[in-house]
């Protein structure tokens, strides 16, 4: 019953897909061109990403040849390639309920199941297409590259081992076995130097850490020694933050600091919850306190939502800090470009409201020793880099500019030019 249910669902779509012809082709008389000359048409608008206009045409020939299994699959990836991860499942799939063994299809099939997180699904999808091609190599090195994504180190290289022996020259062998061995190195010590100046007021302020982390089978952990020297005082304060994995695609983070010193609050919590959404989304919901005090302390509710597209990550991030004279309401958006790995981005981003930072937030605590809480307006931009450098360094730099608000006169504000320099070691 299952099964006829599928092909229910599948001659559906079909049906409204052949109903649909966009106005695009018409500057194409397909009725003149036979199927493979409209294939090429099509093939050629889909690299040069007119991915409306090719699929399309990719319709027109489907309407024409059903079982045109080439069609079916570059429509697939043009979905894919737009982020439409479950239409192109569909096209795909349909491919494989008529022919479970087609190459193409399962390969296409597992990029998509990479492309949108799910490697459970690729994984599985990949052991289907080794039963039919066990010595393949690009089916291996996926598996490889899965195994190594569901954190399966040993079994990745086992893998990769078996697929030198089968194809001694097989590309992308040693990139991926060296990737396998830097991320297995489960330590990592960091350290980073930060200094905000200012057009007026303030005397320069200068901020360092160095932490330890350590990756574990429950999530990441990190322990920091945080200090500043600001206000003519100095301070340290001591932070945990943890990464709990929950489940594939879910997890959370929680955060714990204590200070002595009156640059800081004296107890600082936070949580979030993060979780992958359908369409390549994720999001979060989190909170953050900060007790500078008895009757002196900040509540801040935050989360994120942020979208993958290619080699792009978008992210909004606002915050809403109740108060008594009204709830602060700010917004961050972040833009980051990876360059082919995680760990290698360009960034950028911009705010605006008042900000949950509690360098602003607590800003005249280095004065008197008091612990009365301001909630300050700016507005900021920033660009970042981070970079591997060799195998097991991670530098990173950021640039901030930032308008705040004066707390002493709430409609003058100063500019605030802050750099920030980190390095980390994993081992």
């Amino acid at each position: 019953m299952k099964k006829k249910w599928s092909h229910f669902v599948l001659l559906t779509y079909f049906l409204m897909n052949a109903l649909m012809v966009i106005p695009a082709t018409a500057q194409i008389d397909t009725a003149k061109l036979g199927v493979d000359e409209l294939f090429m048409i099509a093939r050629e608008k889909a690299f040069n990403k007119q991915h409306e206009e090719a699929r399309s045409l990719l319709r027109v020939i489907m309407q024409r040849s059903p079982s045109y299994y080439d069609v079916r699959i570059l429509l697939g990836r043009t979905y894919a390639w737009d982020g439409k991860y479950d239409s192109a499942r569909i096209e795909l799939k349909h491919v494989l309920i008529e022919e479970p063994s087609h190459k193409d299809a399962l390969n296409a099939l597992v990029d998509v199941e990479l492309w949108s997180g799910q490697n459970a699904q690729a994984l599985e999808t990949i052991d289907h297409a080794l039963s039919y091609y066990p010595s393949d190599e690009e089916f291996l090195l996926k598996e490889a590259r899965t195994l190594k994504n569901l954190g399966l180190d040993n079994d990745a290289l086992n893998v990769l081992n078996k697929l030198e022996d089968i194809h001694p020259s097989a590309q992308g062998i040693t990139a991926l076995r060296q990737d396998i061995h830097t991320t297995s190195m489960l330590n990592g010590i960091g350290v980073n130097y930060a200094t905000d100046r200012f057009s007026d007021v303030y005397d320069p302020m200068h901020y360092a850490y160095v932490q330890y982390s350590r990756r574990t089978p429950y999530g990441s952990i990190f322990g920091r020694l945080n200090y500043s020297n600001r206000f003519q005082s100095k301070g340290t304060q001591i932070e945990f933050d943890f990464y709990p994995k929950i489940s594939d695609g879910m997890y959370g983070y929680v955060n714990y600091g204590f200070s002595n010193s009156s640059l800081y609050p004296k107890h600082r919590l936070g949580a979030e919850f993060y979780a992958s959404l359908p369409a390549s989304f994720e999001g979060s919901l989190g909170f953050r306190y900060l007790f500078f005090g008895p009757g002196s302390n900040v509540t801040i509710y935050t989360g994120t939502l942020g979208f993958y597209y290619r080699s792009y990550w978008f992210s909004v991030r606002p915050y809403l800090t109740p108060g008594d004279a009204g709830t602060s309401k700010s917004i961050t958006l972040t833009i980051r470009y990876y360059f082919g790995d995680v760990d290698d981005y360009l960034s950028v981003r911009a705010g605006t409201g008042f900000t949950p930072d509690e360098r602003s937030v607590q800003s005249n605590a280095g004065f008197s020793g008091t612990t009365e809480v301001f909630h300050l307006r700016s507005h900021t931009a920033g660009i970042g880099f981070q970079k591997t450098v060799g195998i097991c360094t991670l530098l990173t730099v950021t640039f901030d500019f930032t308008n705040q608000q004066l707390s002493f006169v709430p409609f003058d504000y100063t500019k605030m030019y802050s750099i920030s320099v980190g390095l980390r070691w994993k081992f």
